[in-house]
C-alpha cells in the first residue's frame, strides 16, 4: 500500500508519498510565514505617520538590504551546517522578533533601525532556505511546473498581507497592526514540526558555481529588475494609492489572482523555455506598472494592471529558481539559490533609498514609467536572446 502511494506520488513530481504531504504543509507555513513580510508594503505609511521624512524612510526601507544581501549570501553555509529546514526555522523567529519589534520602536530612527536589521538577518536567510526543502520534496517529473505553483504562495501572500493589514492599521492603530502581522508567521513556524530534514552536503562552503553561469548573466539581470519593480510596488506604491483615494486591497487582492493563475498554467509553463518565460514575466510586470501610473483613480485600469504586474512577478523568480537548481543534487542547492535570492534582494530592498530621491524630483508617475521602461527594455533583451539562440 506504502509502495504504491509512493509510485502514484513519484509520478506526480514528489521523492515519495510523504514528501508530497511535506511540500504542502511546507508550503502553507511559507505562507503564513510571508504574510509577516507581506506587511512591509505599510511600512512607509507607518514610518511617515511617525514624523519620518521621505529620504529617512528610504533609508529605514534601503538598509534592511544589508543584513538581508549578507545573509542571503552565506544562507548556503549556514543551510549546509543547520539544515535548510532549522534555518528556515530560524529565520522565521528572527523575522518575528525584528518586525514585532517595531511595535516599541517605529518613532525612533535608531531603534527602528536595529529591528528592521534584525528582521533583515532573519529575511536574507528566509527564502533560500524556503526554495531549498521546498524543491527537496520533488523529483524531475514536473520540477519546474511545481516550482512555480510553490513560489506562488509567496506572491499570494502580498496580495493578502497588505489588506489585512491596512484593514488593522486604521481601526487599531500601529501597535496591534505589528502585533496582528505576528500570528500567521508564528503558525507558519509551528507547522515546521515534524517535517524530515533534507540531508546536510559534504561540502559546507560557498558553492554558487552553478548560478555563476555567463549563459544566465542576462536571466539574472532581468531577476534583478523584476526585484527593483516590486520593490517600488511595497515600498511607494503605497502612498501614492492612498493619494489618489485608491484603497490598497485594489491593488494587492487581483494579485491573488494572478497567483491562481501562475498555479493553474504551471503544468503548461514548464514546456516553454524558461527564456520565454522570464521575458515574459518582465514585460508583464513593465505593461502592469504602466496602466498603474496612467491608471489615476480609474479602478477597472487598476485592476488590470495589478494583474499584469503580479501574474509576471509570480512567474519571474520561480523559473530563474528552478531553472539554475534544475539537475543539481538537493543538497547542493542552497548557494545557487543564495546567489539569485540576493540578486533579486538587491533591486527589491536595496533600491527604495535611491528611488526616494526619483520620487522627490520627478513624482511617483514619472518614476512609474521610468521602471517600466528598464523592465520592458531587458525583457526585450531576453527575448532577443531567445530568438538567437534558437537560430544557431
Amino acid at each position: 500500500m506504502t509502495s504504491n502511494s509512493d509510485e502514484v506520488a513519484r509520478a506526480a513530481g514528489f521523492i515519495d508519498a510523504r514528501g508530497r504531504r511535506e511540500f504542502i504543509r511546507f508550503g502553507i507555513a511559507g505562507l503564513l510565514a510571508s504574510l509577516l513580510n507581506a506587511h512591509m508594503a505599510l511600512l512607509s505609511i507607518v514610518f511617515a505617520r511617525a514624523g519620518h521624512s521621505l529620504h529617512t524612510i528610504g533609508l529605514l526601507l534601503s538598509l534592511f538590504a544589508v543584513p538581508v544581501l549578507v545573509m542571503t549570501v552565506v544562507a548556503g553555509p549556514v543551510s549546509s551546517r543547520l539544515g535548510a529546514l532549522w534555518t528556515a526555522r530560524l529565520a522565521i523567529v528572527l523575522m518575528i522578533l525584528g518586525f514585532g519589534s517595531l511595535a516599541l520602536t517605529s518613532d525612533s530612527f535608531g531603534l527602528a533601525l536595529l529591528s528592521r536589521l534584525v528582521h533583515g538577518l532573519g529575511f536574507g536567510l528566509y527564502l533560500p532556505a524556503l526554495m531549498t526543502y521546498g524543491q527537496s520534496r520533488l523529483n524531475q517529473v514536473r520540477f519546474l511546473g511545481l516550482v512555480i505553483t510553490f513560489s506562488s504562495l509567496i506572491p499570494f501572500s502580498y496580495a493578502l498581507g497588505p489588506a489585512m493589514g491596512e484593514f488593522v492599521l486604521e481601526r487599531y492603530g500601529v501597535t496591534t497592526f505589528f502585533l496582528a502581522a505576528l500570528a500567521p508567521a508564528l503558525a507558519g513556524l509551528a507547522l515546521t514540526i515534524g517535517l524530515r530534514p533534507l540531508r546536510k552536503p559534504k561540502s559546507q562552503g560557498l558553492d554558487f558555481s552553478a548560478a555563476l553561469r555567463r549563459t544566465f548573466a542576462l536571466p539574472l539581470c532581468a531577476l534583478f529588475a523584476g526585484g527593483l519593480l516590486h520593490g517600488y510596488s511595497l515600498a511607494f506604491l503605497p502612498p501614492d494609492l492612498q493619494l489618489r483615494g485608491v484603497a490598497l486591497a485594489i491593488f494587492f487582492i487581483p494579485s491573488t489572482i494572478a497567483t491562481a493563475l501562475s498555479r493553474v498554467g504551471g503544468s503548461v509553463l514548464h514546456r516553454l523555455h524558461p527564456r520565454v518565460l522570464v521575458a515574459g514575466g518582465l514585460s508583464l510586470m513593465g505593461f502592469g506598472l504602466v496602466l498603474l501610473a496612467v491608471a489615476g483613480a480609474l479602478i477597472p485600469v487598476v485592476i488590470v494592471g495589478a494583474v499584469a504586474f503580479g501574474l509576471g512577478s509570480s512567474v519571474l523568480y520561480p523559473v530563474v529558481s528552478a531553472w539554475i537548481s534544475q539537475g543539481l543534487d538537493p543538497a547542493r542547492r542552497a548557494g545557487p539559490q543564495a546567489v539569485i535570492t540576493a540578486i533579486f534582494y538587491a533591486g527589491l530592498y536595496g533600491m527604495p533609498f535611491p528611488l526616494s530621491f526619483v520620487v522627490a524630483s520627478g513624482g511617483y508617475r514619472m518614476t512609474e514609467i521610468l521602471l517600466a521602461a528598464i523592465g520592458l527594455l531587458l525583457a526585450a533583451l531576453v527575448a532577443a536572446s531567445h530568438v538567437m539562440r534558437a537560430a544557431r
